[in-house]
């Protein structure tokens, strides 16, 4: 009969982010939806000005949405139009990370309502690799733990599996999904 020993590594690296990520809205109002959709575009000009001034300092500049949707209140039991409002979210990474507070008071300036930063790291980050090897010791380090206190030999690994890889029937299948970043099983 074969015995398994499932354990979970966890690690942590702590190091600078690469980027930040910032979701920047333009809105405008009008009594017609080329009103709105003109006054959106006056503030996404001055928005767009702030973004090419420095666009050194960018990485990705992506429209995420334009939206020109009517406006309206409830009077008196019945929904009434009130005039137009268009808008449109923009998502722009900062790779320059000594100039996030200015861009983001430049772009506040300029008139845009601002969601973030998110700091990320690029996936070719050398902490990701880190993180899984200090992971893949504490494994190790756990399995030899118990496979010593139950008296087994700790044998070769017989798979390893990152968050959320392992699913069905797998052994360990949903292990770890809020965790470390390292599952194995030996034999």
């Amino acid at each position: 009969m074969s015995t398994e020993i499932v354990v979970q590594g966890v690690a942590e690296v702590r190091v600078m982010p690469d980027h930040a990520s910032v979701r920047v809205d333009v809105d405008g109002e009008g009594s017609s939806q080329e009103a709105a959709y003109e006054a959106a575009r006056a503030l996404a000009d001055a928005v767009d000005a702030v973004l090419q001034a420095r666009a050194t300092a960018l990485g990705r500049v992506v429209t995420a949405a334009l939206v020109v949707q009517p406006k309206s209140r409830w009077r008196k039991g019945e929904s009434v139009r009130t005039g137009w409002r268009a808008s449109r979210t923009t998502m722009v990474e900062i790779t320059a990370l000594e100039e996030v507070g200015a861009r983001l008071a430049a772009l506040a300036q300029a008139g845009a309502a601002l969601s973030g930063p998110w700091w990320q790291l690029a996936p070719a980050n050398d902490a990701h690799d880190a993180v899984r090897t200090a992971a893949a010791q504490d494994a190790h380090r756990r399995a030899a733990a118990y496979a010593d206190a139950l008296g087994l030999d700790l044998g070769e690994v017989a798979w390893v599996a990152e968050p959320g890889l392992r699913r069905g029937s797998d052994p360990g299948a949903g292990w770890g999904d809020e965790g470390g970043p390292c599952h194995a099983a030996g034999r």
